[in-house]
């Protein structure tokens, strides 16, 4: 039975938080779920959960036509054609994940199949982490729909262009990038002592024998002045020279340009761009192409630049998306301490369960599959 959410809730989004994000987040406390994430077989069983609560809300929920949409959304005039591509590619990926998740069960052969295994009543001793989950999803569906609506329109993470255009859903099961953006970050004192975020985040990483993506801003990196050996553990890509959409802009070119040039300081290139919010345009992409570059997306969003989070919901909310989606990119911003703050977590889930961080340098901006 589908039903509708009207307004998801009450949560009503402003013209304002259309590009920069909605109101509220998703978030979940991971302690709900009654078994630690300590083994590759506990990774499965939590993934599953997950998967199962994100296709019965996704089925349940009504959202094919514009009516409908704008109804869950509050996006006036969504793009429907969007939203349907996005409805498309998710059933397969959930699906795909749920056979990755139970082994090949037979709940995974099918979009009918998996949706009526995710109907059943849940199980004794994990009615508080259902509650939870099912807010979660509710919530992040949202998100990610309210993304697909506003596409093309306002362009995101939500799509890809092309084939020159990545967002980690292309990488094998189990298998996470991380990736910073933003920075580099300015110094500070502390205690007296002048310290700077990035340059801590970056000595964690070498520590732990990682190597991340960094996303740099021009303008920052002019005013940074950072050593030249700075990056030299990771990856250093492009973020444009300043922190504005790149979509419709006319200085899109200039600001890749100049970028270009200051990451020459530090990396050769060529060099992923990033851009700001995700915002870019076709023509952008295909300069990129032109000049043997690509566009490096994520599908793993931390929200920890969200003030009205603390650091233990940000952790919580990254490892329930790596639960749900199995495979991915990362966001986190090197400009906040929690990207450190979340590390060692990440870390700890990466050993016991089983899974594997993508290692930056394997990853040429010319490829078109990761």
């Amino acid at each position: 039975m589908r039903f509708t959410f009207p307004l998801l809730l009450g949560l009503i989004i402003s013209p304002l938080t259309q590009a920069a994000g909605p109101a509220k987040v998703a978030t979940l406390e991971r302690s709900l779920w009654p078994q630690p994430l300590t083994s590759a077989v506990a990774f499965d069983r939590a993934s599953a959960a997950e998967i199962l609560t994100f296709a019965r809300l996704l089925e349940a929920t009504a959202l094919s036509t514009e009516a409908e949409i704008k109804a869950f959304t509050a996006v006036d005039k969504p793009d429907t054609a969007s939203v349907q591509r996005w409805l498309g590619k998710t059933r397969q990926r959930l699906q795909a994940n749920y056979a990755q998740a139970c082994g090949q069960c037979a709940a995974s052969a099918s979009w009918a199949a998996l949706t009526a295994v995710s109907q059943r009543p849940v199980t004794d001793g994990y009615q508080d982490w259902a509650k939870a989950s099912e807010a979660f999803h509710l919530r992040y569906l949202y998100e990610q729909v309210r993304l697909a609506a506003l596409f093309p329109r306002i362009t995101s993470e939500i799509h890809t262009f092309n084939q020159h255009e990545v967002d980690g859903f292309e990488l094998p099961d189990r298998q996470f990038l991380l990736s910073y953006d933003d920075g580099p970050a300015p110094d500070r004192l502390k205690d007296g002592v002048k310290v700077n975020g990035t340059e801590q985040l970056i000595k964690a990483l070498e520590s732990a024998g990682m190597h991340a993506q960094f996303f740099a801003l021009g303008e920052r990196i002019k005013q940074q002045k950072a050593p030249q050996d700075f990056y030299a553990s990771q990856c250093l890509g492009s973020h444009g020279e300043v922190h504005k959409s790149h979509q419709k802009w006319d200085g899109w070119a200039d600001s890749i340009n100049t970028t270009r040039t200051r990451l020459n300081d530090y990396q050769p290139g060529p060099y992923w761009f990033r851009p700001p919010y995700g915002q870019r345009s076709e023509v952008l992409t295909a300069a990129l192409k032109q000049a043997g570059e690509g566009v490096m997306l994520w599908n793993i969003d931390s929200q920890d630049w969200n003030r009205k989070l603390k650091d233990k919901d940000v952790e919580d909310r990254v490892i329930t998306l790596m639960l749900l989606w199995r495979r991915g990119i990362i966001l986190y911003h090197d400009i906040h301490p929690r990207a450190l703050a979340n590390l060692a977590a990440l870390q700890t889930l990466q050993q016991q369960a089983g899974l594997n961080w993508r290692d930056c340098r394997s990853l040429q901006p010319t490829a078109t599959n990761l």
